[in-house]
């Protein structure tokens, strides 16, 4: 009779693992790997979004470097529309240091890239110290201004002892190019 419980038993057990693993085990089995596959992917993503986390500040602080050098571009380099205070400056410059200036002409802009430069020739008269201090003044102007072609002549004054000088010269205005004007106001 023992023996006939233990066979019984061990058939219900057999029935029961049957059963478990031929209708339940499957389906949970699938429902299992469903959700490790699902793991893993999330888990591979939150350790993606960890690393950009670590760059987060690193890439913010380059960010804030890059928006601080722009600015400082935007001062060197301004809009085209700022020419006609530079020249406003430029004819202050020239009063506050004595010179006199004979004839300015804007010459055509000439596309650079990143900048345009905007020529303008000038002739002027003055001293030679009123000259020097006229080039270190314009030279400490808030933009980015370059003096070539320079031609200097000595001019003697009628019915004066006084020797002065006469000089034609070219200063370059550079701006950002409209491109990249319109692009960093966006």
């Amino acid at each position: 009779m023992l023996r006939n419980k233990i066979i019984a038993s061990g058939v219900i057990v057999g029935i029961l693992c049957l059963i478990f693993f031929t209708i339940i085990y499957p389906s949970k089995r699938k429902t299992f790997l469903n959700l490790k596959g699902e793991y893993t992917e999330l888990d591979r993503t939150m350790s993606i979004a960890r690393e950009n986390l670590k760059q987060y500040s690193r890439l913010e602080k380059e960010y804030d470097s890059l928006i601080t050098t722009w600015r400082r571009i935007e001062l060197l380099l301004p809009e085209e529309r700022e020419i006609p205070n530079l020249l406003e400056d430029i004819a202050r410059v020239a009063k506050r240091c004595g010179v006199v200036v004979s004839e300015f002409k804007p010459l055509g802009p000439i596309p650079q890239g990143f900048s345009t430069e905007i020529p303008i020739s000038f002739k002027l008269r003055s001293g030679y110290h009123q000259f020097g201090k006229f080039l270190s003044e314009i030279s400490r102007l808030p933009r980015l201004l370059k003096v070539g072609q320079l031609n200097v002549k000595p001019l003697r004054e009628k019915d004066s002892e006084i020797i002065t000088l006469q000089a034609d010269f070219i200063v370059s205005a550079y701006t950002v190019a409209k491109e990249i004007s319109q692009a960093g106001g966006k």
